[in-house]
């Protein structure tokens, strides 16, 4: 990478336990910054003199905060420490704020002396940004009901992480959200965020003016163009990613009306594909999917990598955008000209040449050796730039119970409401687990087979499979009260009915090692018993007082 020497302004402010430390820009000797679209990280390596009590004038009063687990919170300021000629105006400081992740500290001695006194240390960071620091960090499961993904994500943010949405999806209000991010399963509530943005088309982004996030449904623009220079260019060198090869099939399963619905590709090849299953009885649902698909196939265009010669006489950041003029001192030849670039990736690495270690230490600025490259991607090339990340595992299985309105308390009723968008019968479930919200899950055969018609009954513990924005019954978990037999007769029983004083039931018990077959009504003091045993048929029909 093409390196050149300049001076340069490194104000830092590090606060750990609420106490804020101000680090002159001179005793910063190496920092190295790795700024992308959705966020950065980062490396500062600087030097504090403690030699009070041999003679000298400064204490350090860091070294103790600094080696305390509390969290550190780092703001920095870069900047060319004088203007290029060619500068209209001085460029704005390029600015972060960023959470620590690791420290270290060097004990360092300036002069050989008997007791070898510690004189000076240099203190090692990295540092990122607040959603890479903490989301990294978090795997909630909960589940939330009639609100929005604004409203799930909002509440995940806590103090330190700001984000503003532009996408109209994210507001709308939906029956069921679940994010199931179990700690065992390594996706983080940073790769649910960077993956929900990745299947909806969607874009996540650090806003490196106002220091927060934004989650959109398009990606944004920066405003007005800034003009490059030929002459903070040395090296420049054009990209051509990999194309897409495959077209995507969108696979509806929904039996009553199955379709495949094509999305093409100019680049495919032929007979290669990604199919994309699916189930649903709305034919919207399948149209929406079908827009998605076509938004994230997106044939790449190419790309830029630019060395520097210099620090540029504007301020670069990740999002912003770029032309350079054939004026501004550039070949009339390049692929850079007669196109608008946004700047997906910026790389600093400024380090002190050797010297004395207490060589400008309390100065604004010092002078350094200093390597700057950034990756550009054309504007109209709409591809989101995530970065990585693992994708949640779903269903998640957590208990719930069966709720019913009809009939008197403790009797085993069943309900079901018709779906006004789908027009499919639903149970309504309660999930004691999240404050005992209810959900909906379809009113669909669990028994294994659909001639049978057993709906599970009020109360009714049953194994909820949720996905992240809907529910079906996968299992039930409980024997009804009087449903079970004794081991001793090896039989087998079905119960129906509302209550012990209301039912039918029949059931295969054995007697004596010889099989009996019991049909039984019961309706308060009325009973009727058909049974059928060895040489025996037995009908009982009884009114008790």
């Amino acid at each position: 990478m093409t390196r050149f020497r300049d001076r340069l302004a490194v104000d830092v402010s590090l606060t750990i336990a609420g106490t804020a430390h101000a680090i002159p820009g001179g005793s910063v000797k190496r920092v190295e910054l790795e700024l992308a679209v959705h966020g950065f990280c980062g490396e500062l390596e600087f030097v504090v003199l403690d030699d009070a009590d041999f003679g000298g004038g400064f204490t350090d009063s860091l070294v103790t905060s600094f080696s305390s687990p509390d969290l550190g919170e780092i703001t920095l300021s870069l900047s060319a420490d004088y203007d290029a000629a060619e500068a209209a105006a001085s460029p704005e400081p390029l600015r972060i704020s960023g959470l620590v992740t690791r420290r270290s500290i060097e004990e360092l001695q300036l002069r050989e002396q008997s007791n070898q006194p510690i004189l000076a240390r240099r203190y090692r960071l990295r540092f990122a940004d607040p959603a890479q620091v903490l989301w990294t960090q978090h795997f909630p499961c909960r589940l939330y009901t009639e609100c929005s993904l604004e409203h799930v994500i909002n509440d995940q943010l806590g103090d330190r992480i700001e984000l503003s949405y532009d996408w109209a999806e994210l507001a709308e209000v939906a029956p069921l959200w679940f994010v199931h991010l179990p700690v065992e399963h390594g996706a983080s509530f940073y790769d649910f965020v960077l993956w929900h943005a990745d299947r909806r088309g969607g874009y996540f982004a650090y806003d490196y003016g106002a220091g927060g996030y934004t989650l959109t449904g398009s990606r944004a623009s920066s405003g007005a163009a800034l003009s490059l220079f030929g002459d903070d260019l040395d090296r420049v060198e054009l990209l051509v990613p990999e194309s897409p090869r495959h077209r995507v099939d969108v696979c509806n399963s929904y039996a009553e009306a199955a379709a495949t619905t094509v999305v093409t590709n100019t680049q495919a090849a032929k007979g290669i594909r990604h199919d994309r299953l699916m189930r649903s009885a709305i034919a919207q649902a399948a149209d929406d999917r079908v827009t998605v698909e076509t938004t994230r196939l997106m044939v790449p265009k190419y790309e830029a990598r630019i060395e520097f010669a210099r620090v540029p006489i504007i301020g670069l950041a990740p999002g912003l955008e770029l032309v350079l003029p054939a004026a501004n001192r550039w070949s009339e030849g390049s692929a850079l000209l007669d196109k608008t670039w946004l700047v997906r990736s910026l790389t600093v690495c400024a380090v002190a040449p050797d010297g004395p270690l207490d060589q400008d230490l309390q100065l604004a600025s010092t002078r350094y050796d200093v390597e700057l490259r950034a990756e550009l991607q054309q504007h109209d090339d709409l591809r989101q730039g995530l970065p990585g990340f693992r994708h949640p595992r779903y269903p998640g299985f957590v208990e719930g119970k069966i709720v019913c309105e009809l009939g008197e308390d403790g009797e085993k009723t069943y309900q079901s409401f018709r779906n006004e968008d789908t027009s499919a019968d639903e149970y309504t479930v309660e999930v004691p687990l999240w404050d005992s919200q209810r959900i909906k899950a379809p009113f669909e055969p669990t028994m294994g087979s659909s001639n049978v018609y057993l709906p599970s009954y009020r109360d009714e513990r049953v194994l909820l499979a949720l996905e992240l924005d809907r529910a079906r019954i996968a299992q039930l978990l409980m024997w009804r009260d009087g449903a079970a037999l004794s081991m001793d007769v090896q039989g087998e029983q079905i119960l129906w009915g509302k209550s012990p004083t209301s039912n039918t039931s029949l059931n295969h018990v054995y007697e004596a090692d010889k099989p009996v077959f019991n049909l039984a009504r019961t309706s308060d003091a009325d009973s009727v018993l058909i049974s059928l045993s060895e040489g025996t048929l037995v009908l009982h029909v009884e009114e008790q007082d």
